[in-house]
């Protein structure tokens, strides 16, 4: 019976203590109010609403501008992706003003293209501001093709084969679906190289954008050779990191 008593006693002493005002917590409190005060009066100055609503649709047009290449479900056509830098949501915006936002989206496929739209019109404005912006001018994409080859872990061929993936993904037949893939996916690399030049034409410099996947051989509409681009960096035989 004595423990019981013992034990009420303790926890009667540390809820006193809880809630007793700790005077250095209160002190500490205190100051980081200040700080943000005096940061937010120098903030002013810069009217970062306006600049924040200007780079938003800035990045909006260019968004939009590469979104319209891909092939979107017809719910999402014409596309009219919005962008927020105040709290980072990604939305398409219907006729009738609603807002399906990016995880509400349906397919995989909507969300690689909101994606990489996204990226690369971020990636367009930074470039856009020059020596003022210090964020690199490279991207790195992994694997955006498991979108369409989502058995990619299968695939251990010595070199990347239209009828090896079609058995892999689809079983026997289906050589039309496969066809869609693979048209789909020189699509989206066609639009990453296209977007190089725009951006070298725009800015001066081309940006690097650096692209792991095992699709391979591709056709590109922009009529650039795909093996310039891949420039030998294969690893399907010798792996990420090179011994020799």
């Amino acid at each position: 019976m004595n423990g019981i008593y013992e034990t009420k006693a303790r926890l009667n002493l540390l809820i006193d203590n809880l809630t007793e005002p700790d005077e250095g917590v209160e002190e500490e409190l205190s100051a980081i109010r200040k700080s943000l005060s005096e940061v937010k009066r120098k903030l002013t100055k810069y009217d970062v609403p306006s600049g924040l609503a200007r780079a938003s649709q800035i990045v909006n047009d260019y968004m939009n501008d590469v979104a319209k290449h891909f092939p979107f479900e017809k719910g999402y056509k014409p596309t009219n992706l919005h962008f927020s830098f105040e709290d980072f949501t990604l939305y398409h915006e219907t006729p009738g003003d609603k807002k399906i936002y990016l995880r509400s989206m349906g397919s995989g496929a909507n969300w690689l293209y909101s994606h990489v739209s996204l990226f690369l019109a971020l990636h367009r404005y930074f470039a856009s501001l020059g020596d003022s912006c210090a964020i690199p001018s490279v991207l790195f994409f992994d694997q955006p093709t498991q979108v369409y080859f989502p058995n990619f872990r299968r695939d251990d061929a010595p070199e990347f084969n239209k009828g090896k993936i079609q058995e892999i993904e689809y079983g026997e037949g289906k050589s039309e679906k496969i066809d869609e893939d693979i048209e789909a996916v020189e699509g989206l690399f066609s639009q990453l190289s296209i977007y190089c030049k725009t951006v070298r034409q725009e800015s001066g410099f081309s940006p690097q954008i650096i692209v792991t996947d095992h699709a391979d051989h591709l056709n590109l509409s922009d009529g650039i050779d795909f093996e310039t681009l891949v420039n030998g960096n294969r690893w399907r035989r010798r792996g990420l990191i090179d011994p020799v």
